[in-house]
Order: C-alpha cells, then structure tokens, then sequence
C-alpha cells in the first residue's frame, strides 16, 4: 500500500514521455531539414507487347523514402493527347488491381535532385520527351504499381514519382 501514492504520477510520467519522444524526434527531423520524397522501380518487362511494370519497391508511400538532394531520373507519362489512353494489349493481365493499365507510355529524364514543385517535375518531362508528358504519378494504375508501354533508362535504379494525396512523401 506504500506504493499506491506513487502510481498515478508514474502513470503521468509514462503517458507523456512518449510525447516527450515524439516531438523531440519531430524536432530533430525538421533541424537536419531532410526532406524525402517517394522512389519507385523497374519491376518487369513483356518484350512481346513493348510494356512494363513499374512500382513500389520499399517505397515511403506516407514519408517518402529519398533525401530531396539525391539525382535520380524522374519517370515521365504520356496518357492524354490525340490518341490516348492506349487500350492494354490483349496479352496484358488487368485484373490485378496493383499493376493496373497506366494507358500511356513512360519514360526517365537524366537524374537530377527532385524539382521543387510539381510544375517544375511536369516540365522536365515535356523539356525531355514533349508535349503532354508529366511526370508519372502514383495512382496512374491503380496505386502502387501500373503497367505501361516504354521503358526505363537504367531499370536497377529507382526513379522520383509524384503521389497526390501525400503531400509528406514528395519533395515538391
């Protein structure tokens, strides 16, 4: 019973040192001032159809998985324009809700450290591959992985992708 006037302010300190722990993690994170944004992969190819599979491979979805500053290519879409969305190839699968027809092409620029915004994302790729190109996003599929027509430049390193709805997974 001696103990019993001890428990409710060790239940208090309990309760709030992970608080305590949380904002100073939180304010360490934003003193170094990384910033990450979110990375995809090459995953497969059809050689048959020209198309390829794109994706999340250990990806940061929800915090990014990339400091900002690193070069990396930027996959590009092309989806809209006279002619498009491409219909799959019959011998594409569909039915997997992960690797979901894009209806376009895709394709990397150079590497370069993330762009600020995603107008300046957009414009590299129309600078790189010309009118209607963006760059590629997370839901062009479905989410976390599409199929497209095109290619990669260099399918063993990974490539910035934009996500729309995470604004704390993108550099822009």
């Amino acid at each position: 019973m001696r103990y019993s006037q001890f428990a409710p302010a060790a239940i208090s300190l309990l309760l709030a040192l992970p608080c305590v722990a949380q904002t100073d993690a939180s304010a360490k994170a934003t003193a170094t001032g990384v910033k990450k944004g979110m990375t995809w992969k090459f995953i497969s190819t059809n050689p048959p159809t020209g198309t390829i599979r794109v994706g999340c491979v250990n990806c940061g979805a929800y915090q990014g998985d990339t400091p900002c500053t690193t070069e990396l290519p930027l996959l590009c879409i092309r989806k809209s324009g006279p002619g498009f969305p491409l219909p799959p190839p019959a011998s594409v699968n569909n039915t997997d809700q992960y690797y979901k027809w894009a209806g376009g092409v895709v394709g990397t620029t150079r590497p370069t450290a993330a762009p600020a915004t995603r107008a300046n994302a957009n414009a590299l790729c129309v600078k790189e591959f010309g009118a209607d190109w963006r760059v590629a996003e997370f839901h062009d599929g479905w989410g976390w992985h599409f199929q497209a027509y095109g290619g990669v430049g260099d399918p063993s390193k990974p490539f910035w992708v934009d996500i729309n709805d995470q604004p704390n997974a993108t550099c822009w």
